[in-house]
């Protein structure tokens, strides 16, 4: 199967529930917003005009996704990415859209990624 690297680096934050998100986030051309009841967090580029920093934060993330459009019928497809990364004390952050799978990693893993996942039969493309 075939995973693709996006070549920035991401942060996940994590919002007061009542924050209304700028229009300027919600323009982005790639983010993750997600609202509960109990948290509002949102994925996105280090490198915009957010100031994402004054909020409960993680970053120094990078992510893979999986190329192909993956079928809901489709079984074990995270597994198969996540059991031989945690296996190597690699931790994730995983979230999904309808079309496919993204799976975050810190910045510092990613050779160690890449390396383990092309014994794992994935490839990774451009």
């Amino acid at each position: 199967m075939k995973l693709k690297i996006l070549k920035d680096k991401y942060a996940v934050v994590k919002l007061p529930t009542n924050y209304v998100v700028p229009d300027s986030v919600l323009k982005l051309d790639f983010f993750n917003l997600v609202r509960t009841p109990d948290e509002l967090s949102l994925i996105i580029k280090e490198n915009i005009t957010f100031n994402y920093k004054e909020f409960n934060y993680e970053d120094n993330w990078k992510i893979f996704r999986f190329v192909d459009i993956l079928n809901f019928n489709l079984k074990g497809i995270l597994d198969g990415v996540i059991n031989p990364l945690s296996n190597n004390n690699i931790s994730i952050f995983s979230f999904s859209t309808y079309n496919t799978d993204y799976v975050m990693f810190k910045s510092y893993d990613e050779n160690k990624v890449v390396t383990i996942l092309n014994k794992n039969n994935y490839e990774f493309v451009e």
